[in-house]
């Protein structure tokens, strides 16, 4: 894939993320989006505080994204 559409490809589904988790981060949320260049099909959640409650929330509001989850805390 060509450079520039890896940053466009980042920067959409980032924001598409961020989007989806704006309730959630209005509740309190504390967490950080991440998606590596060299592995765009996963987006790394950093999260602060997790809990196992809180991780499963996070996976169904962000499922049908099409992209594979790493949720951690941090």
């Amino acid at each position: 894939m060509r450079p520039e559409l890896i940053e466009q490809h980042i920067t959409a589904m980032t924001t598409a993320s961020s989007n989806l988790l704006r309730q959630m981060e209005d509740e309190g949320l504390d967490y950080r989006l991440v998606m590596h260049p060299e592995d765009t099909g996963t987006l790394h959640v950093h999260v602060r505080a997790l809990t196992p409650e809180l991780d499963a929330r996070i996976r169904r509001c962000l499922s049908g994204t099409g992209m594979q989850l790493a949720v951690r805390e941090g």
